[in-house]
């Protein structure tokens, strides 16, 4: 079972093929409860998401039971189109043509400005159309579902949504409980596989003092922590705080960065912001306030980095700051991974980041679609995957999601995503309206794409009878 990922495989023969098994079957039970009424088309994707530790890595690592379902559900909306049960909207025509006029940008820009990717084993037909395979594995099931949303808009509400993911975050949290104690208990490698954990998050010298990040069963910790971020404004809306805390708690065990911002960008928004402030003046004021704290940060990073190394040794700090001043560390590392104060991933954000201000003019278009494998391997000096690079192997799924649209698909697409993802009906209610900005203000640091797509048709299709203060 050798792949491009074996590094993320097993070495447990029979647990690989277990967790490579589950993707079909956990879809397979959630496509049939949904067309069986049993479940919403809501439940059957959080559903899908959450389960996402259990991946096909013999094919790749986006190959999860979302995907499937994702899949499934683009070709039933497919066959309604071209039977006509089934149109799309002028201006979500017009979302579905921006990835192509971004890619016919980047060709345009190669072939008469300047060309500065770089192709392993002369791959340029896979250049120019990797961003085909992005559109039709990627694009159009997520645009697909975004239909199906619509379609049953009727039968769905966000109070609906909200008990979703609430029931969803008290599950997880159990399984989580339930992947510490066995881990502690029995030190098993292999049985904390099967139960959703990667062994790259059982290595003691690397997790913090309990020698793990809990993940309950989703993607990674960094996922788990997002979602228990988004689940807690509902806990506190509810005034459940014994809920809250919990999430708290296992949001702090996943070790994540994602989380603290994540809560960061909520407190702000919902205490310091208007309540009658509209959607995208919340996110952009939001936003900004973050980016003020952390210059503020950077700009004193070097007390904090001297603070967190004299105390470096206790529990406590290990499991909230071990990971802060590894990203904050320049001295260590070398390079300088601080923009606007935040500290971007060496590995992921920061390769990109390099490329774009050297070659500015791809903000306009973007690289294309899937295209990161051709950013040159210069840019990843240093890093793990440098070898990879080399031999074209893998590609950047950038976790800052509005950066990854940015860098993917040009300036002016972003502008036109925002527009419409964060527009809203005129019956929203205010905490809605809230949740919907805090959930794109989240985007920028996580990668929740199928959430920001479905509380963005709830808000811009609103059918909600109850009236929410």
């Amino acid at each position: 079972m050798e792949t491009g990922y074996s590094n993320l495989q097993s070495s447990n023969f029979f647990v690989e093929c277990f967790r490579e098994s589950m993707p079909l079957i956990i879809a397979a039970i959630l496509l049939y409860l949904y067309y069986n009424k049993r479940i919403s088309i809501i439940d059957a994707l959080l559903y899908a998401f959450a389960s996402e530790a259990y991946t096909m890595l013999a094919i790749g690592p986006t190959f999860t039971a979302t995907f499937f379902v994702g899949m499934f559900i683009f070709l039933e909306q497919a066959h309604q189109l071209f039977t006509g049960k089934q149109f799309i909207r002028r201006e979500y025509l017009f979302l579905l043509l921006l990835p192509l006029i971004s890619n016919i940008t980047v060709f345009l820009i190669t072939q008469l400005y300047k060309d500065p990717f770089n192709y392993p084993d002369g791959k340029l037909f896979v250049f120019y159309t990797k961003p085909l395979y992005f559109y039709l594995k990627t694009y159009l099931p997520w645009f697909a579902i975004g239909a199906r949303i619509v379609q049953d808009r009727q039968q769905l509400s966000f109070g609906q949504f909200a008990a979703t993911i609430r029931k969803i975050a008290g599950i997880s949290c159990i399984i989580a409980l339930i992947q510490i104690s066995v881990q502690l208990i029995f030190r098993n490698v292999a049985l904390s596989e099967l139960l959703g954990l990667q062994s790259r998050y059982l290595m003691q010298e690397i997790n913090g003092p309990l020698g793990l990040r809990v993940q309950a069963l989703f993607g990674e910790p960094k996922i788990f922590s997002a979602f228990l971020s988004l689940a807690i404004p509902l806990f506190i809306k509810d005034r459940n705080y014994k809920a809250t805390a919990v999430m708290m708690v296992a949001g702090i065990l996943t070790s994540s960065q994602t989380f603290w911002v994540n809560i960061l960008g909520g407190g702000l928004l919902y205490l310091c912001l208007p309540k009658l402030m509209s959607v995208r003046w919340k996110v952009l004021s939001t936003l900004g306030m973050i980016v003020v704290l952390f210059l503020g940060v950077a700009a004193s990073k070097e007390y904090f980095l001297k603070h967190y190394m004299a105390n470096r040794n206790q529990p406590v700090y290990q499991m909230l700051f071990e990971r802060s001043a590894y990203r904050y560390d320049t001295e260590i590392w070398g390079k300088n991974n601080i923009i606007l104060g935040i500290p971007l991933q060496r590995d992921m954000e920061l390769p990109v980041v390099d490329f774009l201000r050297d070659e500015p003019y791809l903000l306009i278009s973007g690289y294309g679609a899937g295209n990161s494998t051709f950013i040159p391997s210069s840019y990843f000096f240093g890093q793990l995957s440098y070898q990879s690079r080399i031999e074209g192997v893998g590609g950047r799924n950038l976790n800052m999601r509005w950066f990854f649209i940015l860098a993917e698909f040009g300036a002016v697409s972003l502008f036109f995503f925002f527009l419409i993802l964060t527009r809203t009906g005129p019956d929203v209610p205010p905490f809605q309206r809230n949740y919907l900005a805090y959930v794109v203000v989240c985007f920028f640091f996580s990668q929740i794409d199928l959430f920001l797509i479905i509380v963005a048709l709830l808000c811009a299709y609103n059918n909600e009878s109850v009236n929410e203060k």
